[in-house]
This record gives structure tokens, C-alpha cells and sequence, in this order.
């Protein structure tokens, strides 16, 4: 046998050991992690923590001990809720005094370019470290499933600049609440840190929509279709994604945007489905099912979904592009980083129970 044939049949030989060794590690790893689950799943049972009540579960999303569930702001809304329009008992007194008529165009307000371009004085160190500090302490129900590296759930911010009063200084006007930095954006990076915590793979797009109108010489108006570039291509790059939440913040105050439950609050969730496109009983099936979820998990927490056509605005709001598409407005320009955190949580824990026992 001449010497180079040797050494490649020893070449051949090592690459064979290391394979097997390869091989052995990897079946021993697979064990050890079916070992895992298994321990989880007979200690962790789900039906056992479906019993646990709402305040246990509200306990361990707060830092602090809270009182027995009540509710400060009158009598509950109807979970479910389907809303056509703000003439609907649910915006007329329930739970939302004094709703002003230009509730239906709330999201639609388009403040002048030159106004939203200039950053107003703000404290953005204080709101900063607030989201910074806000690791949850609960141990999600859920953190053993895992998208194993896939995104499936994108969250985009068509309204990229809405901000939040509280941190302002000397002003209190809603049209003031917009900032390019700490901004409802921050909010969705929340949620998207919730959702990820409980194995749902999650895409949290940040682009600044002002910004890219304002390179692109456009007005606000235009700010669902530059957004909706995002999304296609988001899809375009990553057939995974099967949900697509476009995440906002009301603009009415906080007696219409704060709930408060077992002696906490809580900023309030408003889903918005458009109408003014022929698929859009698909979106509102989805978001029906989420909001039901949410209502029986934190009733009243949702104010329900409203239901928009073309004569009411953009109609559209992208959710053309995707079945499992709706808007969520989280708070409104008064909540706090504390009260958006909570409700960021709860919406994970459903969004991620609903992704994977209602989903699959």
C-alpha cells in the first residue's frame, strides 16, 4: 500500500470517530433536554395552572402585594365587545366618561410635519431607565415552548413618534405627545421582549415612519403606506411570520385609557380592524379570539375592537397583507411606563397562549 493511501484511509478513519462522537454528544444532549421537558411538564402542568385565579396571576406580574380584585372606574365594559361605531354604549359612558367626538379619527390625526419634526422638552434619561428597569419577575407559564429561532410574530409602529405626557415638561396637550426617541416604540421592544421570554420568536421593526416620510417628502397622511413597505417586506424575507400586531397609543386621557385591577393600573388595549378591504373578516376572526382570550384572563382590561371602514379613515391599516393582522393601541397619551409594562405582560401571556394552543 503506498504511504498517501494510508494516510487517507487514516484521514477517512478520524473524520468517522469524530462523526460518531459528534453523533453520541448530540443523542445524549437530545436526552437530556426530553429529560427536561418531561420534568417540566409533570411538575408545571397546564391544566394546573389554568386554575390559578387572576389576582395570583396579577400578583406575580407586580412588584408589590396588592389588594383583592376591584375595579375604580365604574361598571365593567362587555368583554368581547364588538364596536361599529363611537356611538356604541361601550364609548358612550361605560367605563369612559366625556369621550369626545373625534374619538372615531383618533388615529387618524395627522399633526403637521414641521410640528412632529422638533422634539419637545422632555425627560428622556428618567423614561429611559424606566423601560430599561422593567424585567418582569414572573416566570411565564409557557417558557418551555419554543419557535426555535423563528419569528413568527412581527411588530411594527405606523405611528412610530406617539409618546407619553407624563414625562413631558411644560405641557400637558395630547397633540404634544410625540417624540423621536422614547416613544410607543419602546413599548412594542416591551412586548416583543414578553412574547420572546415565552419561546414565541418575535421581530420588533423600529423604524422611525416620521423620519422616512420626511426623507421620502411626504406627509403623515402617507404613514400606513410607508409602513405598509415594512411589513411586505418583512413577509417577503420571512414566510414564518403569521402574526402582524401595528402597535399605537390612544389619544384620549387617562379616565379612558387606565384600568385598574387588584389595586393596580393598567393601561387599556383598544384593537382596531379595518373593514374597507374583502378580507377583512379573516383579521377580525383572529382578533375576536385574542380579545376573548384577554377578556377572560383580565376582564375588562380591552375596551373591545372597533371596527373601521374607508368613510371612517385609512379602512385598511395594511391588514391586507395578512389574516392574523390588527392594530393595538396600548394606553393613551397619559399612562405611564409602569402601567404599559403591566398591560405589555398580559398581553404577552395571552398572545402567547393563543399562538400556541389556539394557533396550531
Amino acid at each position: 500500500m503506498f504511504p498517501t493511501e494510508h494516510k487517507e484511509k487514516n484521514k477517512i478513519k478520524k473524520k468517522k470517530a469524530l462523526l460518531l462522537i459528534l453523533l453520541y454528544i448530540a443523542s445524549i444532549l437530545f436526552i437530556v433536554w426530553l429529560l427536561v421537558v418531561l420534568l417540566l411538564t409533570v411538575f408545571f402542568p397546564r391544566d394546573k395552572m389554568k386554575e390559578n385565579s387572576l389576582s395570583e396571576k396579577l400578583s406575580s406580574i407586580s412588584n408589590y402585594k396588592m389588594d383583592p380584585l376591584k375595579d375604580l372606574s365604574g361598571l365593567p365594559n362587555p368583554s368581547g365587545k364588538i364596536i361599529d361605531s363611537p356611538d356604541d354604549e361601550a364609548f358612550n359612558g361605560i367605563n369612559e366618561p366625556d369621550i369626545p367626538l373625534e374619538h372615531v379619527d383618533r388615529d387618524e390625526y395627522g399633526p403637521a410635519m414641521k410640528d412632529i419634526l422638533k422634539d419637545r422638552s422632555f425627560d428622556k434619561d428618567r423614561f429611559d431607565a424606566l423601560f430599561e428597569n422593567m424585567k418582569s419577575p414572573i416566570i411565564p407559564k409557557d417558557s418551555w415552548h419554543s419557535t426555535f429561532g423563528k419569528d413568527v410574530i412581527y411588530i411594527y409602529h405606523t405611528h412610530s413618534r406617539e409618546s407619553f405626557l407624563p414625562y413631558f415638561r411644560n405641557t400637558d396637550k395630547p397633540e404634544d405627545a410625540y417624540h423621536s426617541k422614547a416613544n410607543i416604540t419602546l413599548v412594542g421592544e416591551m412586548l416583543g421582549r414578553a412574547l420572546e421570554r415565552r419561546g414565541v420568536g418575535t421581530n420588533v421593526d423600529s423604524t422611525d415612519i416620521v423620519q422616512e416620510l420626511n426623507l421620502k417628502g411626504l406627509d403623515y397622511t402617507y404613514s400606513y403606506k410607508v409602513s405598509g413597505e415594512l411589513v411586505r417586506s418583512a413577509r417577503k424575507e420571512n414566510k414564518d411570520l403569521e402574526i402582524f400586531l401595528d402597535i399605537h397609543r390612544d389619544s384620549l386621557r387617562k379616565n379612558s385609557t387606565t384600568k385598574v385591577i387588584n389595586g393596580d393600573s393598567f393601561a387599556r388595549l383598544l384593537f382596531v380592524v379595518g373593514t374597507g378591504h374583502e378580507n377583512y373578516e379573516k383579521n377580525l376572526s383572529f382578533t375576536d379570539g385574542l380579545d376573548k382570550l384577554l377578556s377572560s384572563e383580565y376582564p375588562g382590561l380591552s375596551k373591545g375592537i372597533l371596527k373601521k371602514d374607508g368613510s371612517q379613515g385609512n379602512g385598511v391599516y395594511n391588514q391586507d397583507i395578512s389574516p392574523n393582522s390588527v392594530i393595538v393601541e396600548i394606553g393613551g397619551v397619559d399612562n405611564t411606563v409602569e402601567e404599559l409594562h403591566r398591560t405589555t405582560e398580559a398581553l404577552a401571556e395571552v398572545l402567547s397562549d393563543y399562538y400556541w394552543h389556539r394557533e396550531n
